[in-house]
């Protein structure tokens, strides 16, 4: 090859890597900061997936990913997603990671995080693995990994969203070897699925029939689940409220989404049995006292 074609080739080739660069460095935003998105950002780019057995997949995949490198390289992702069986409505819900780094196999055998009932460890679901670059220099490693988390506890972080000031909820997958994933996620992101959750089943005749009659609706207009209390906070516990219908005697006395109610006119409430005795207890058009924690507040409030 004669010098001069040689010089032309490079030129042709330093052209393309400026044109290259040029266009990495238009075509791509700067990601927004994880604590500037909204509920409403990730309940309206969640998925939604359904497979031929009757399930139904929702996930916040699409909602915020880390990127890295001129070629803006999903670098680590986590994320949440939903299983909802179309038959039953019932529920599942998982914390997702993709782990990236490099070194040697790490291996993440568990989960950690903060539940209702104290701290929570949990085994780790290993989606898939793999190496890369290997050949080139230090392996680049991604481990595909997730965790089950409970659907009250969710609740609990989605009522504690305030938008413009979401908080990060925080995990680790712990280890084989090598240093611990430190993980996040926002409850702007919790509140955004959970949303999506409702939305669809409250769309889906079959779901809804199933819901409405296992529902705690009663004379209060509301749904719920039972909770226990955390090892700091023992007493902080009864029926967790995840609906309130719109109208109803719940939400004109005040009740919310998140209230933990303990209370039912006098009588302690730790079951939804226990509960349901108790409207059933009460008269028509009687009043009864109600108190719920709302937070770590415990507050008082009058249905009729």
């Amino acid at each position: 090859m004669s010098t001069d074609h040689r010089m032309r080739r490079l030129t042709a080739v330093l052209a393309a890597i400026i044109v290259l660069g040029s266009n990495l460095g238009t075509a791509y935003a700067k990601d927004p900061d994880l604590r500037s998105l909204t509920m409403e950002h990730f309940r309206d780019s969640a998925t939604v997936k359904e497979d031929p057995q009757g399930d139904a997949v929702i996930s916040t995949e699409n909602g915020f990913a880390q990127h890295t490198g001129p070629l803006r390289m999903v670098w680590n992702d986590e994320f949440l997603s939903s299983v909802i069986d179309k038959k039953t409505g019932q529920k599942s819900f998982r914390v997702n990671a993709w782990i990236i780094y490099s070194g040697r196999w790490r291996s993440y055998e568990s989960a950690s995080y903060q539940s209702n009932n104290g701290p929570q460890s949990v085994a780790a679901d290993k989606i898939g693995a793999e190496a890369a670059n290997c050949a080139v220099g230090d392996c680049t490693y991604t481990e595909r990994l997730a965790f089950p988390v409970d659907e009250g506890l969710l609740r609990r972080l989605a009522a504690e969203y305030s938008p413009g000031k979401p908080a990060i909820w925080s995990y680790r997958f712990v280890a084989n070897k090598g240093p611990d994933f430190a993980g996040g996620l926002s409850n702007a992101e919790i509140a955004g699925l959970l949303a999506k959750v409702d939305e669809y089943t409250h769309a889906t005749p079959a779901i809804q029939a199933h819901v409405a009659g296992a529902a705690l609706k009663l004379d209060l207009g509301i749904t719920g689940m039972p909770v226990s209390g955390s090892a700091n906070h023992p007493n902080r516990a009864g029926i967790l409220i995840t609906g309130v219908d719109g109208g109803s005697v719940a939400e004109v006395s005040g009740i919310i989404v998140g209230d933990i109610l303990f209370e039912f006119d006098a009588h302690p409430i730790k079951a939804l049995a226990e509960l349901q005795a108790a409207v059933a207890a009460c008269a028509a058009n009687c009043a009864a006292a109600i108190k719920l924690y709302r937070g770590l507040d415990a507050v008082s409030v009058t249905v009729r």
